[in-house]
């Protein structure tokens, strides 16, 4: 990525969401916050982008991501039950016969601050896509639509995303303290790796160091939304 980034905002909130990590045919989870790969995957369908296209990952490997949970959600639990004779694996393979039942796990009511930096030429392409998008976007599955735009503005060059994340308005009914993750590197925060990164082939991901921190109430957020 250039070092002369421009910043995308975006904000993710919908009945539902689920950003899933460790997702398997039987049990889907979600994690706590947007995946990087979640997000990339929104921007490849406003793109109208194919899952192959490796321009999604040429997009990944150009933008950094910046998130704030303001409303975190509460856990969900969906049972679903599937049938088929076959069965068939995600790549079309055959499985044992038989009635899955399946765990989805969703969020429920959450709304997430999404800083998005990227050069010039990433940054018109996102904005025009999520403006007008080719398909329609969701919050990390199909299911779970948006309940409001997700471009939220256009940033000028010279802020910086950590300030951003910071300062930014505050969505309604926000939860403080308020998490935060950012692929920035911090001093005096928490770091951890995430499986999220988006690789050449299929669904091939790899792993992201991510830091975590916190902001307070009594921080410098604005409560104008």
């Amino acid at each position: 990525m250039a070092e002369k980034s421009s910043l995308l905002v975006l904000r993710l909130e919908g009945v539902l969401q689920s950003w899933g990590e460790r997702a398997k045919w039987d049990d889907r989870d979600s994690a706590s916050m947007p995946s990087k790969s979640g997000i990339v995957g929104l921007l490849a369908c406003a793109m109208g982008l194919e899952r192959e296209d490796p321009e999604i990952t040429a997009l990944s490997e150009a933008i950094s991501v910046t998130v704030r949970a303001d409303r975190p959600g509460i856990k969900a639990v969906d049972f679903q039950t599937i049938t088929g004779d076959p069965l068939r694996t995600a790549n079309g393979g055959k499985r044992s016969p038989g009635t899955i039942i399946s765990k989805r796990i969703y969020l429920q009511d959450a709304s997430f601050l999404v800083v998005i930096a990227a050069d010039a030429l990433w940054h018109d392409r996102i904005a025009a896509a999520l403006k007008a998008p080719k398909w329609c976007v969701y919050l990390g599955r199909k299911t779970c639509v948006p309940s409001r735009p997700v471009l939220e503005c256009e940033a000028p060059e010279e802020q910086d995303p950590l300030k951003l994340i910071r300062t930014y308005p505050a969505a309604d009914r926000a939860v403080y303290p308020m998490t935060f993750e950012t692929d920035i590197p911090l001093s005096q925060a928490a770091s951890y790796t995430r499986p999220d990164e988006r690789k050449p082939g299929w669904r091939s991901f790899e792993r992201r160091m991510v830091w975590r921190g916190v902001i307070e109430e009594d921080s410098h957020v604005s409560d104008e939304n």
